[in-house]
């Protein structure tokens, strides 16, 4: 069931990427039309599964990694924020994607597994007191706070989800390099910008003291063991 709810998440969210906001990569792979079940075939397989039984919540620590900085933000409504504000004093899982990202395992994955842990985290309403899912864009240029709130209200979020951009590029760059989240534009040979992103995936789990706990990349991210840590963090409080 649960590799269902995330095909069919990446599958919507695959389809609103290649929806055409301005300056898009000149191929972003053609999706709308697309027979949804090829979509599922042609992107559902690769997703992370643990081929193990993860270890139950609480059986294990999880050490800092690193301690983040407050950073101003633009909120999905416009306002200005901060990262601390909306991070709070709870546990935040942080997402750094671009919406215009159509590749399965990149930003889409991220998207799909926010939003099964939203769904999660729902159904534990004590947990979800305490948690608070964060998704952060790193191409401002194109992910205006319009098209952020359109993001969240695709994923129509039972709990408390997040959506924010950086206001400039300064404030940008210092955000990424403090997350140590690498990012950089891929251009053509006259230097000119293709529309597209290198970058590494990465989900963070920050603690309210603005500690990092965890980072998962495309091949260890997973929706059960995000809420494994949470819980273990949970318990450890």
């Amino acid at each position: 069931m649960r590799g269902e709810r995330l095909a069919a998440a990446l599958i919507a969210i695959l389809l609103s990427a290649s929806g055409g906001a301005r300056a898009e990569p000149a191929d972003p792979g053609r999706l709308r039309g697309v027979d949804r079940d090829q979509l599922a075939t042609t992107y559902a397989p690769g997703v992370f599964e643990p081929a193990y039984e993860p270890p139950a919540p609480g059986t294990y620590a999880l050490p800092v990694i690193r301690r983040v900085r407050d950073h101003p933000l633009v909120g999905a409504d416009g306002a200005p924020t901060t990262l601390f504000a909306l991070t709070g004093d709870r546990f935040a899982v942080v997402a750094f994607v671009y919406l215009s990202c159509v590749e399965a395992l990149g930003c889409p994955m991220s998207h799909a597994v926010l939003h099964g842990l939203d769904r999660a985290l729902a159904d534990d309403p004590a947990l979800a007191a305490r948690v608070r899912l964060v998704t952060l864009s790193f191409d401002p240029e194109r992910d205006t706070p319009e098209r952020l709130a359109a993001q969240r209200r695709l994923h129509e979020p039972e709990t408390d989800w997040r959506f924010a951009t950086a206001a400039t590029d300064a404030e940008l760059r210092a955000l990424l390099d403090d997350f140590d989240q690498p990012v950089a534009k891929l251009r053509y040979e006259d230097g000119t910008w293709s529309g597209l992103f290198r970058h590494v995936l990465k989900v963070f789990v920050v603690d309210p003291q603005h500690q990092v706990r965890a980072i998962y990349s495309t091949g260890f991210l997973n929706e059960q063991l995000v809420l494994n840590d949470l819980k273990t963090l949970a318990l450890a409080r």
